[in-house]
């Protein structure tokens, strides 16, 4: 089965927010102080799941601020100021039962769903730093999305 062929079996039937945590430390922000940011999905932590035409994935993201663009602040903690792990649990029901292979689950995790969620995840990112009375910061979108997923 290519990629396409599950993509039009699959309905996604819930998309929700079972961990949704922030830190704001505010002695670390210093008055004038640029923003430097990076955010990432927790590839180690994602979770797949299939029990017949039920598949459940997880997916936990990372979003951080610091005071300054290098990796050692990123490494260390040190300029970071705001923390915010936020994790999607996604419900998709398949019309039929199909067994998803390695390579499909592949593309799925890397190239699906991330395209999914991202949208979500902007704007939780966006509410959080608004509720923390930090400055207005919107994420990208994905690059080309119109290329094709290879699978």
């Amino acid at each position: 089965m290519i990629l396409e062929d599950l993509l039009a079996k699959m309905n996604i039937e819930n998309i929700s927010i079972p961990v949704y945590c922030y830190h704001f430390n505010s002695v670390k922000l210093k008055e004038g102080s640029s923003m430097y940011y990076h955010f990432m999905i927790d590839d180690n932590k994602v979770s797949f799941q299939q029990k017949e035409k039920q598949v459940n994935v997880t997916v936990p993201y990372i979003f951080a601020a610091s005071t300054k663009d290098n990796e050692k602040a990123k490494k260390e903690n040190e300029e970071i100021f705001f923390n915010l792990d936020i994790e999607y649990a996604l419900l998709i029901t398949l019309e039929e039962e199909v067994v998803i292979d390695d390579d499909l689950k592949k593309a799925l995790l890397q190239g699906v769903v991330p395209r999914i969620l991202h949208p979500y995840f902007r704007h939780s990112v966006a509410e959080s730093l608004q509720k923390a009375g930090l400055p207005q910061l919107n994420l990208p979108f994905f690059e080309n999305v119109a290329e094709p997923i290879d699978a």
